[in-house]
């Protein structure tokens, strides 16, 4: 038996790179694992299939990228990937996804910057010196169809290629280290996929889909189940809603639809317009039994008279008959339905979007003929799962997804458990777990999944009575074990659409958008903006925090213990005996005293160690970078105490060939992968207007959180009201405000800091920006509060870090002055128990 490799240092920094969402991370590990064990661990020697089951709208392919930068970078490089797909739909998605230029594609984050071969361009000489260079990594991309029968769409594959000196299939089956990724892996499991796999020989097979086949059981390799996902608020909340009457005639169906699009309409426009962030047009999939149903639902909705023509040329058929350039149209205008540009807010569709079509916006699915039953499945449901904003808003109405079945709510109440069953799994995947014999070994690990994706609903009890409410006062709750993220979301289950359009209509007319502009009489807050550039090689003296200058306060302690003021000479004495001769050494017993110049003033010896430090090869020759070396020459000083000078003045060419090998081995320790600042720095005003839909509070004082409010009352605040996202993040608020060094303060939004945390550019915003004086030396703070289980989270330490460089660089940088800064992160129980004092809360993060 051999020895499991695994590198997750690897892992660790793909991850990074790639932003993985959690679930995907682990599906990563679990298939690198499992394959691990079975080539390395139990020696195998045919090739290993597995499955990953991920939940639609999680993030399948950013699974497959990670593979790939995991398995390119690894030890041993795999340098051919075959990504397989079920039709030209997914296909064309998949090479949007790994091309350079494209909006959705991934290259910029992969290092191993594949070289795309699809059927356009696998014949030509870029190809052929492409496959012929084992250092260039290659990603196929070709249907199934076209892989596995020599006719038809896979003729051309199969015939032989002067250009190749063989057929393009011959070339793939010859490469030794292929690996095959098989997009919705359950559409096509059969003799001819099976002979495929055998006849090309690759040495990884990893399915990716949300609905594997029963059969396949024993490949699932990793599972992460529909119920997780939403608990996890990594896809939209579904709500079914239906009705409480009899009428089922085609027009209020669809006026039932597209009230409740109108007031998701309303709901987005007021969160984008107060975050700052592009228009998100919510639509509606309008989902009919056939081609004739679907224009008679397009013509409903294209007519005058149908809501008084509001969604009039607003309409988008799609179905797999189209031809030509009515086709071509169609798709195009599919594809860019998430532009904020794109006029359609409907999509009329038979069954063409069952896969691959992975738009972010739709909100609301109407299904006009079909049962609950029929429309509830993972691959229909999945069109609408995917979260426009990156994640949860706390909006409730932004983070559900409206599924009109159109049967009575009686009726799908008794449906309740039977549609549970579709999505109610267990979850699992591989860990390392060490033996008793002290090897690693590999295990599956299952968990249940937290709870049913849709609740049953309960009656309110109204206090007057203690009775049900009527049905006008209709209230969902969560039972126990029900969801996590029903605490997010105020609705959850099954509602019927009276209750809900009439709840939907208050949220979007819970006020109009109110303007707050900076006040007057505060003092106005500049913050330093940093121009940033990717530098994925390097790595600078800013990226060591003062918090970590332990290690040369130890070196400065050492010099001083070390080194007396007497130097002890080595004596070398020679021994005879009948067999050898032996010289050894020893410490002599007689000491002389150090005749060495002890008057050299500290600040010489302290500019040779800047210098020392700045020549050092790991460190970059830029200005910023003279700052950090400065802070940290002065740590080892400080540390010396009251013999610096002395102890300098004698070994200050030991002190510094010491201090430049523990900067190498300090900054050896950090990711490659962050951001370099330049030397410019801009001033940024926190100037903007304010826009909220928010009712407003008067006061803050009793300490009553509710994320729907803005609140006034503030004594240093910027803004006469603020609003927040958490509680902790109000109590902060409170605690900021009521200290008498604050001298003012403001709560930040999206875009108006913003600090780089990664290479390909994402940026990160602190919580509040804060300008404290003490003693007549003013302190700037960047604040960032978050709940104690996200405080060691892998995102929130290295965003933390991006910001610890952040003001490290600015207080560097010779056109900063008058403001030390610095950065702060609290969790919800440093708050708790910071007891309302700023500087409390200071003295347990900092």
């Amino acid at each position: 038996m051999g020895e499991l490799r695994f590198q997750a240092d690897l892992l660790d920094e793909v991850a990074h790179r790639l932003d993985l969402r959690e679930p995907n991370r682990k599906a990563i590990e679990s298939v690198i694992l499992r394959a691990s064990d079975h080539y390395d661990v139990q020696e195998s020697s045919g090739p290993f299939e597995c499955i990953v089951d991920s939940a639609t709208g999680v993030g399948k392919t950013y699974v497959m990228a990670g593979l790939m930068e995991y398995l390119a970078g690894a030890e041993s490089p795999a340098r051919n990937f075959l990504l397989l797909a079920p039709g030209r739909t997914i296909r064309d998605k998949s090479v949007q996804n790994f091309t350079p230029g494209n909006r959705k594609s991934l290259r910029p984050v992969m290092r191993s910057a594949p070289y795309v071969v699809t059927a356009d361009n696998f014949n030509s000489p870029a190809t052929r010196v492409a496959m012929d260079d084992a250092s260039v990594t290659k990603l196929y991309i070709f249907t199934v169809q076209a892989l596995t029968t020599s006719t038809g769409e896979g003729r051309a594959t199969h015939v032989h290629s002067e250009n190749l000196g063989a057929s393009f299939f011959e070339r793939l089956a010859l490469l030794e280290d292929l690996v095959i990724l098989a997009d919705e892996h359950h559409c096509y499991r059969g003799p001819a996929f099976s002979r495929t796999i055998t006849d090309l020989k690759p040495e990884l097979v990893v399915g990716l889909t949300a609905t594997p086949v029963k059969a396949d059981e024993n490949l699932v390799a990793f599972r992460y189940p529909l119920a997780a996902a939403i608990a996890d608020q990594l896809v939209k909340t579904p709500v079914m809603v239906a009705r409480r009457d009899d009428r089922t005639d085609t027009e209020t169906k669809l006026l039932d639809g597209v009230n409740l699009l109108r007031y998701k309409s309303a709901a987005a426009d007021a969160y984008c317009t107060e975050h700052e962030l592009p228009r998100v047009n919510p639509v509606m999939l309008v989902i009919a039994g056939s081609i004739e149903e679907a224009k008679e639902y397009q013509d409903v909705l294209d007519s005058s008279s149908f809501d008084a023509g509001a969604w009039a040329g607003t309409t988008l058929l799609v179905h797999s008959k189209l031809k030509g350039e009515e086709k071509e149209k169609a798709l195009a205008d599919l594809q860019a339905v998430e532009e904020p540009e794109s006029p359609v807010r409907i999509i009329i569709s038979i069954g063409m979007l069952k896969e691959g079509w992975d738009v972010k916006n739709v909100y609301v699915i109407a299904s006009m003929r079909a049962s609950v039953s029929t429309v509830l499945t993972e691959q229909t449901l999945g069109r609408g799962m995917r979260l426009p904003f990156g994640r949860y808003t706390q909006v409730e109405f932004l983070d559900t997804l409206e599924v009109l079945a159109h049967e009575k709510y009686g009726d799908l109440l008794k449906k309740r458990s039977v549609l549970n069953e579709a999505f109610i799994d267990y979850g699992t995947y591989a860990q390392l777990r060490r033996a008793a014999d002290g090897s690693l070994e590999v295990r599956q690990k299952a968990i249940p999944a937290p709870g049913p994706v849709i609740p049953a609903p309960r009656p309110s009890v109204t206090a007057q009575t203690g009775d049900p409410a009527t049905s006008e006062e209709f209230l969902l709750s969560s039972e126990p074990g029900d969801l996590a993220s029903a605490a997010a979301a105020s609705v959850v289950g099954i509602v019927d659409q009276e209750s809900r359009a009439r709840q939907a209509k208050k949220d979007a007319q819970s006020g109009a958008v109110i303007e707050y502009s900076p006040l007057p009489d505060r003092e106005p807050i500049v913050i330093p903006r940093l121009v940033s550039v990717a530098q994925p090689t390097t790595v600078s003296l800013n990226d060591i925090d003062p918090e970590d200058y332990g290690p040369f306060e130890r070196l400065g302690r050492a010099l001083v213990t070390e080194h007396s003021e007497e130097l002890r000479r080595t004596k070398l004495s020679a021994s005879h005996n009948w067999q050898k001769a032996q010289v050894r050494a020893e410490t002599a017993r007689d000491s002389i005293r150090a005749a060495l110049p002890l008057d050299i003033p500290l600040s010489e010896t302290r500019k040779a160690l800047i210098r020392r430090v700045m020549s050092a090869k790991d460190v970059p020759n830029r200005k910023n970078e003279l700052g950090a070396a400065e802070r940290i020459v002065d740590c080892v000083i400080e540390a010396m105490g009251d013999e610096a000078q002395e102890c300098l003045s004698a070994f200050v060419e030991v002190c510094g060939q010491r201090l430049t090998r523990q900067i190498s081995k300090t900054l050896r320790d950090f990711n490659p992968t962050q951001i370099m600042y330049t030397d410019d720095v801009e001033w940024l005003p926190i100037d903007k207007t304010r826009k909220a839909q928010r009712k407003q509070e008067a006061g803050h004082a009793d300490g009553t959180f509710d994320k729907n409010l803005a609140f006034n009352g503030w004594q240093k605040n910027l803004y006469s009201h603020a609003w927040f996202d958490s509680s902790p993040e109000f109590q902060a608020a409170g605690l900021i405000d009521s200290s008498s060094s604050v001298v003012v303060w403001a709560r930040l939004h999206i875009n108006d800091v913003e600090i780089h945390w990664t290479t390909d550019g994402r940026n990160y915003n602190p919580d509040f920006v804060v300008i404290e004086e003490i003693e007549g030396k003013r302190l700037g703070w960047l604040v960032e509060t978050k709940s104690d289980k996200d405080m060691s989270s892998a995102e929130v330490q290295a965003k933390r870090r991006a910001a610890k460089k952040w003001a490290n660089t600015a207080n560097s940088s010779p056109q900063v002055r008058g403001v030390t800064w610095n950065y702060l992160l609290a969790g919800e129980q440093d708050v708790e128990d910071a007891a309302g004092l700023w500087g409390r809360l200071k003295k347990f993060c900092v």
